[in-house]
């Protein structure tokens, strides 16, 4: 993080962002107080061509979510220095040593107290985890599910849910709120889909309360009008469980449930990844879209929302993304945790404090040996907000 770069006036929020690393994380390390290393993919190496900024008068898209939320982390770094808090926080560009494990058994991590990962994939998550295990330091993964299969690592909390949870929190939703409209769950051919399908029947089974019955039906990506509308109640309330991760599928049935109004009302259930997909434009106007998620921005906490905001935008000239609020969120609550529960020992037990909350709870459930429940092989946030959204514009989050 010794990058002394000048870039074009454009991006001179990218400026403060590379030139400030050496303020706010670099300088000398107190012996005295806990180490937090932030392990993010900065992406200096694919950006700079030594000293000359590549991309002209533009920011590459695969590399604005880790900046922004390495600007969240600046600004929680500023808060925890405001309140006189007593650690040092490091970040460390994952990207810098050709090696991530030369990166990762460099000294100063090999210190920290706390680990704060996004990793880019789930090989790196892997080495991530084995490394904390290691050394038996606490790593929060950010980002990245477990989809590595890792095992034996109780040292590692994954913020960011399987889909296998999302499935189960998504029948219980169903349950709570749409048991007695017209359930159709809509399927299409593909790798992801059968595992859906299956995660979703098994909730069925293992969930308390009254089964929901619904309608099956495989659609092709070509599907029509009149398939959708054969499956539809113009008595009832429509929703539509649609398990895929496919986007382009999701506006395509989303575009014609919008010209079937307002004969027949209809909600959509999508997957967490349609947090992503546009549905703003005028064809898919009036459809109601509902998706799961971890973690959200500014529920329950408007006004910090708000001072955030105009704190992102008075340094940064632009509204803070999910990913900046993501790196202040995370940055500022498990330092927090960290300094009020400096043993190890007692990190797990105090890791779903609300204590720091800020706009999310989280629920750290230890995921455990299917042939010895004390053996845990990590800890998983089973917490899961529902966004409703129509046009484009949030109407409500459970």
């Amino acid at each position: 993080m010794k990058h002394r770069i000048l870039l074009p006036l454009f991006a001179s929020w990218l400026v403060a962002l590379l030139l400030s690393a050496t303020a706010a994380f670099a300088q000398q390390q107190p012996v005295d107080k806990p180490v937090v290393s932030v392990l993010l993919p900065l992406h200096l190496d694919s950006i700079y061509n030594a000293d000359k900024y590549k991309f002209g008068n533009s920011i590459p898209r695969f590399a604005l979510p880790y900046l922004e939320f390495y600007n969240g982390v600046l600004m929680a770094a500023d808060s925890l220095s405001k309140e006189r808090a007593q650690v040092h926080i490091e970040v460390v560009d994952t990207r810098r040593f050709s090696s991530l494990s030369t990166t990762l058994y460099s000294p100063t991590v090999k210190q920290s107290k706390l680990l704060i990962a996004v990793a880019q994939n789930s090989n790196e998550l892997k080495q991530m985890a084995a490394f904390a295990n290691s050394m038996h330091i606490p790593l929060i993964s950010a980002t990245y599910p477990n989809d590595a299969g890792i095992k034996n690592t109780p040292e590692l909390y994954l913020l960011n849910t399987t889909l296998k949870t999302h499935c189960a929190g998504i029948y219980q939703y169903l349950q709570r709120n749409h048991s007695s409209d017209n359930l159709v769950f809509v399927t299409r051919k593909g790798t992801v889909e059968p595992y859906l399908k299956s995660w979703l029947e098994e909730a069925a089974t293992s969930a308390n309360g009254n089964r929901l019955r619904w309608k099956t039906v495989l659609l092709s990506d070509s599907f029509q009008v009149a398939q959708v509308k054969a499956l539809l109640d113009s008595n009832k309330n429509n929703t539509l469980i649609t398990a895929t991760m496919d986007g382009a599928f999701g506006q395509r049935l989303v575009k014609q449930l919008s010209s079937l109004q307002p004969k027949y009302k209809s909600h959509v259930v999508g997957m967490p990844n349609w947090d992503d997909v546009d549905f703003k434009r005028a064809e898919y106007k009036g459809v109601e879209i509902t998706f799961s998620s971890p973690f959200i921005s500014s529920s329950g906490n408007v006004d910090v929302y708000n001072s955030l905001s105009k704190t992102y935008a008075r340094k940064q000239n632009s509204k803070p993304s999910d990913m900046a609020i993501k790196g202040f969120e995370i940055t500022y609550r498990f330092v927090q945790n960290l300094l009020a529960n400096p043993a190890l020992e007692t990190f797990a037990d105090h890791a779903n404090d609300r204590t720091y909350k800020i706009f999310n709870d989280f629920d750290f459930v230890p995921v455990t040996d299917a042939a010895d429940n004390s053996r845990i092989h990590y800890f998983e946030n089973r917490k899961l907000y529902f966004v409703r959204k129509m046009d484009g514009v949030v109407k409500g989050i459970y």
